[in-house]
């Protein structure tokens, strides 16, 4: 493989400019370079690989200022992992064409080497290319990258052992319009809180927001509650919101799939209040989302409403006002007479009273439980 150093630099070279979309962007003029580049990264794999030594922390070095050197020229960085991944093929590529026929001991061992090193030189590069970008402050592309690396369950800064508090919020009316403005208005306001990192927003109809834990958990909580109602006022929109806590790196892409699990649920609510939810706040309907049996029965329940006029949105309406008549009634643009004989029909034909502890907390289930079914999973 030594021997053939120069063709299988160009052969990686070339590879990259294939396979990795940022490479072959480049102008024809930027290839030179990038041989010499390849060159310079493959030095320290032919140095290592044949004896079966791992990179030490001197070969390391290249690579370090090659993402450091990728990252101030904005070189995106999922093409720049994706290249160490291709170069690595190639490699090996190179390595079977010059074995002789029957020969497998050198390929095999040159990829069981590649197996254990590469993802050492991805975590150099990784961290060298992060480091740039958390000295350049939150502009968005910065903002962006260490987001990526927190929900790929990296640390986003320093503080390694940092816990976070990852939250997401959705829109009650999904797909209305969104008015002008309103995206700006809320990146002002994610923007002028610090240490927060986000996704999404008004135009896509999610905003993923994490907090980081700096002090106590109970003060993010608190932090992530006030966002909740500011963002409803910049949004100009009621919003769903769920939570959940990643108490390391590691832990945040769990946390995100729990609060988007918690978001489904929240949005299933007939009564959601205006807050970040936890999954330990919904154990009623979470129970009920992962028993189907248990949710066919409850939503049987409900289809005797529909032979009386806006009977379950009369229902939905009832819970959404804390159970209060008055609030209802005005809601629903109707005369207390009105509500009560509704409420008296529900009665009737579900055999359960509204008016009851037990009778609304089965209603209550049953109206998450059809919405739950109406929801994508």
């Amino acid at each position: 493989m030594s021997a053939r150093r120069d063709a299988t630099a160009l052969a990686i070279r070339d590879a990259l400019v294939r396979h990795v979309r940022a490479y072959g962007a480049q102008p024809s003029t930027a290839r030179i370079t990038l041989l010499h580049e390849v060159h310079e990264t493959w030095r320290p794999v032919l140095c290592r690989a044949p004896g079966g030594e791992p990179l030490h922390r001197d070969d390391l070095a290249v690579y370090r200022e090659l993402a450091r050197s990728r990252a101030l020229h904005a070189f995106p960085f999922a093409d720049f992992r994706a290249g160490f991944e291709v170069a690595h093929t190639a490699g090996l590529r190179a390595c079977l064409a010059v074995a002789e026929p029957g020969e497998s001991v050198q390929p095999v061992a040159f990829t069981a080497w590649g197996v254990r090193e590469l993802p050492r030189v991805l975590d150099v590069v990784t961290e060298s290319y992060l480091d740039v970008h958390r000295s350049r402050g939150n502009a968005p592309a910065a903002r962006a990258l260490l987001l990526d690396a927190l929900l790929a369950g990296r640390a986003p800064g320093p503080e390694s052992d940092a816990g976070h508090l990852v939250v997401v919020f959705r829109p009650r009316e999904r797909g209305a319009a969104v008015a002008a403005g309103t995206t700006a208005a809320v990146e002002r306001l994610l923007g002028e809180r610090s240490g927060l990192l986000w996704r999404g927003g008004p135009a896509t109809g999610e905003l993923l927001v994490t907090v980081p834990v700096e002090s106590t958990l109970q003060r993010a909580r608190e932090v992530a509650r006030d966002l909740a109602v500011d963002l409803a006022g910049a949004w100009r929109s009621r919003l769903h919101a769920a939570e959940a806590f990643g108490a390391s790196p590691a832990e945040v892409p769990a946390a995100l799939r729990e609060a988007r699990r918690t978001l489904r649920l929240v949005t299933a609510l007939p009564d959601a209040g205006d807050r970040p939810y936890r999954e330990d706040d919904l154990l009623v309907e979470l129970a009920v989302a992962r028993q189907p049996d248990v949710r066919l029965r409850l939503t049987r329940l409900l289809e005797p409403l529909d032979r009386g006029p806006d009977l379950r949105r009369t229902l939905e309406s009832l819970l959404a006002c804390g159970l209060d008549r008055q609030r209802t009634a005005a809601a629903l643009h109707l005369h207390r007479r009105s509500l009560a004989y509704r409420l008296g029909r529900i009665r009737e034909l579900t055999g359960l009273d509204p008016a009851t502890p037990h009778g609304i907390q089965v209603l209550r289930a049953a109206l998450c439980a059809a919405r739950l079914d109406a929801l994508p999973e």
